[in-house]
């Protein structure tokens, strides 16, 4: 019997394991899997705009740190893997963990759903990984939010620490401090006032690295106010109520799901809401009334903004420009994160119920089965690297050789990326779109185009970028003349081409520049003359001073919460071994 017992403890564990490693699976094998913003580098130096102190603003920050950071022990191409195959692994033992008590087949169900589904589909190919990591850490922090509430020792500590973990985005950090934090420090919990005070401080805290570089960067105010419309929520094939519904609707076109279209996404869109608003009673019996209510509070209100956004567009926009920071909320569809996530746990209670009242053991577990099959036939392009779209791939040697130019030379400057685009298509890489890499692989500051250009139904959109230096390029460009007169004032020493890619190169641009390294895929120019020393932002010390600050601090937690969890083993294991061995 406890044979048996113990495979029913591991088999939904064993099953999220499964299913983590069909979501990302191309993505394992030896290389890099390039997809949008998905970019990792074989070695990331930690460099002045990993801490929101480059030319424009931080929307990367910690998150560029702290895998610069990790990067020093760590290859990239390691850790790429593990944080892709920890999204999945981390969002589905979660919610095992938030969900415990209930039955199996309920656990299993609502594990599938959370790691399964279009909201997670489409933000895995547009790269959006800190955010994802941001969500899979969700339903642990709700988890320990409700002890928190129960009152349950130290639990105030691994909230925060939760929190710290998804802050290493901006949206993530806000997803999981909106959805936990006031379930902790409402009034009627059982844990005393001063550490409900010292998690609303300590949660704050967190928000320090992006929010201290973000309010103080010049370029604040020079947002281009067309983004909230670019990023709107966008009707995928049934109206933006049944998209939304559907947790589809992400900006990008490109990295939505053929089978986005079928009549089935709607149908199970419709249902699975259906569904989960069915298990809400048993969630407010397992979770308490004040986590479901503000759960489903958070899920109805990410929704209303969500579809606010694409079906009023222009008071969407003047709410953004007047809410303070409101630029952050402008992906719409990130919005849909707390419903992704409730549907996936109310369905999975409310299904789990009905399976668990059929006697049969093996009828019940067959009727399991066929439930997660379900949605997983209609997304089929999630499985094995979303459809063979995260392939690994190997950077060429020029990669590496034009870094170890720019490592061992000693001239100075800054690196200019030409031609002038966000997104390459290297052939090497599939041709897939992809982030340019040179930011995050080469050692030195890189001053690349932050323009972005938005294929939407009414037309191409550029969005403009807020880099000074950039806009001072793109006027040089936009004249076709020599940029070596141009950028030693801009503290630029450094040109380097990436043949092949779009745009063109006008005739005279690189007039005057001298040829360092070039090989088929990159060419490396020196600018002639002495190059300006550009000086550190007059507010780079307090960005630093707060980032070692939260940093000590969340080391510092860490440690406590170690301490406590091994103190806490030390006395299990001390009672059962003075357990009598004869009843």
């Amino acid at each position: 019997m406890e044979s048996v017992s113990g495979w029913r403890r591991w088999l939904p564990i064993a099953w999220v394991g499964v299913l983590s490693v069909v979501v990302v699976g191309p993505a394992l094998l030896p290389g890099f899997a390039l997809s949008y913003d998905l970019v990792f580098t074989p070695r990331q130096d930690l460099l002045p705009a990993s801490l929101g102190l480059g030319g424009s603003l931080p929307r990367a920050v910690p998150q560029d740190a702290i895998v610069a950071l990790v990067e020093t022990v760590v290859p990239g191409e390691w850790l790429e893997k593990v944080v892709l195959l920890g999204i999945p692994f981390v969002a589905g033992l979660g919610m095992l963990r938030l969900l415990r008590g209930t039955p199996t087949g309920a656990r299993v169900i609502a594990a599938t759903l959370v790691v399964w589904n279009p909201f997670v589909a489409e933000r895995l190919v547009i790269g959006h990984w800190g955010f994802l990591l941001a969500y899979a850490v969700a339903p642990w922090a709700l988890a320990v939010a409700l002890d928190v509430r129960r009152g349950r020792p130290g639990a105030w500590l691994r909230l925060l620490l939760l929190v710290g973990a998804a802050s290493i985005t901006p949206s993530g950090c806000i997803l999981v401090t909106v959805l936990t934090v006031p379930v902790a420090v409402a009034p009627g919990g059982q844990t005393a006032t001063r550490w409900r005070f010292g998690v609303v401080i300590g949660a704050l805290a967190c928000w320090l690295p992006w929010v201290l570089p973000s309010l103080l960067h010049p370029a604040i105010a020079m947002v281009d106010p067309a983004g909230a419309r670019v990023f709107a929520l966008r009707d995928e094939a049934f109206g933006e109520v049944l998209t939304a519904l559907a947790l589809g609707g992400i900006w990008n076109a490109e990295v939505v799901p053929a089978s986005r279209t079928w009549p089935t996404a709607a149908v199970l869109a419709v249902a699975l809401v259906a569904v989960s608003m069915a298990g809400l009673p048993a969630l407010r019996r397992h979770c308490g009334r004040v986590l479901a209510a503000w759960w489903v509070f958070c899920a109805f209100v990410g929704l209303a903004a969500a579809l606010f956004s694409a079906l009023a567009p222009s008071p969407w926009q003047t709410l953004l420009d007047a809410l303070p920071g409101g630029g952050i909320l402008r992906d719409a569809h990130k919005l849909l994160a707390p419903l992704a996530l409730l549907v996936a746990a109310g369905a999975g209670l409310a299904m789990g119920r009905v399976a668990s009242r059929i006697r049969d053991r093996s009828v019940r577990g067959a009727l399991v089965a066929l439930i997660v099959i379900v949605p997983i036939a209609a997304l089929p392009e999630l499985a094995w690297g979303a459809g063979g779209r995260l392939q690994a791939t190997t950077y060429p040697a020029d990669w590496t050789g034009v870094r170890d130019v720019l490592e061992t030379d000693e001239r100075p400057g800054d690196v200019l990326v030409l031609p002038w685009a966000s997104f390459r298509q290297f052939a090497w890489n599939g041709n897939r779109t992809v982030l340019d890499p040179a930011p995050r692989w080469l050692p030195r500051t890189s001053v690349v185009a932050d323009s972005l250009a938005v294929d939407t139904p009414d037309g191409m959109v550029v969005l403009e970028g807020e880099d000074a230096r950039g806009r001072e390029i793109e006027r040089a460009l936009a004249a076709d003349a020599p940029l070596a007169p141009v950028l030693p004032g801009l503290g630029i020493g450094w040109v380097l081409v990436e043949v092949g890619q779009p745009p063109g190169l006008g005739p005279r641009v690189l007039d005057g520049l001298t040829p360092v390294r070039e090989g088929p895929d990159l060419i490396l120019y020196a600018v002639p003359g002495p190059v300006a020393s550009l000086a550190a932002p007059a507010y780079a010390p307090w960005v630093i001073a707060a980032d070692l600050t939260v940093a000590a601090l969340l080391a510092l937690g860490g440690i406590v919460a170690l301490g406590r969890a091994l103190r806490a083993r030390h006395r299990r294991d001390e009672g059962v071994a003075s357990e009598p061995l004869v009843r």
